[in-house]
């Protein structure tokens, strides 16, 4: 991917999406504005994989067939005035405002309980964990086929499914997943990026938001993206974009709370 100049939009919620999880003109317009202003390259907020599992009430979805055609539209829009954009896809997990929208109940390599939604997720059996690599797999093909540039796969944070995979602070799994063991966290995202690039092709550009530091107890550490990041490259991860801190109201959340102050 060759882009116009350095300048990154990093994946930003509006809930602008209509109710039906497709792109509407107010999202379409927002994007397509951003790169009239000279942005090089656009990462869309998070797109789901799988139809069932919203992220937000007002989230995108990639997760059947008949969203191709409006998500060519929003790329087609992006495209005319110069810069590039890419999806940001993830299956929310534990982190799903389904619960509270009808009787879909929250997944994750363990239980767990939503900082924002107070929903607790059910543990997800190897069965399941193969079909949602493939609806990543599926995900991405799609993407390709509506004529984005690439992708970008949400995986930091301890948030959302594969964050929750790669972090002990959510994943107690005992089995070939277990979050004790480094390949045990990785296994589902290596499975991702197989189906990414079985379905999507290999030249298709992946990038992978991930923690550099999750700073809390139980968190991923400071050593353990660099260890990790040469097996991610072999399987099919172009970029990385490096983040930090979790969702929940511990030691560093992604945003802090009022009393915490300035600075």
């Amino acid at each position: 991917m060759r882009l116009k100049n350095r300048i990154v939009l990093s994946p930003i919620t509006t809930s602008y999406a209509n109710q039906d999880q497709t792109p509407s003109e107010r999202l379409m317009k927002y994007l397509e504005r951003r790169s009239q202003g000279g942005v090089g390259l656009i990462t869309t907020e998070l797109i789901t994989v799988d139809v069932e599992h919203r992220y937000l009430p007002r989230t995108m979805t990639l997760g059947d067939d008949r969203f191709i055609d409006c998500h060519r539209e929003l790329v087609d829009r992006v495209h005319a005035h110069g810069a590039k954009v890419q999806p940001q896809i993830s299956h929310p997990g534990p982190d799903t405002v389904a619960p509270l929208l009808g009787d879909t109940q929250s997944v994750g390599p363990s239980v767990a309980v939503a900082p924002v939604w107070g929903c607790a997720s059910r543990a997800l059996g190897v069965d399941e964990i193969e079909t949602i690599a493939a609806q990543y797999g599926e995900a991405a093909r799609r993407s390709r086929e509506a004529g984005y540039d690439g992708i970008e796969l949400h995986a930091a944070h301890a948030y959302n499914l594969i964050g929750s995979f790669l972090s002990q602070y959510r994943n107690k799994r005992k089995d070939d997943y277990a979050g004790y063991s480094q390949q045990g966290r990785l296994k589902f995202l290596l499975q991702v990026l197989q189906e990414i690039r079985q379905r999507a092709g290999g030249d298709f550009p992946v990038t992978l938001s991930i923690s550099g530091y999750e700073r809390n107890p139980g968190g991923r550490s400071i050593d353990d993206t660099p260890s990790i990041a040469p097996q991610l490259v072999a399987a099919g991860v172009d970029c990385f974009r490096v983040s930090g801190g979790v969702s929940d109201l511990l030691v560093s959340p992604i945003v802090p709370r009022t009393e915490h102050g300035d600075g």
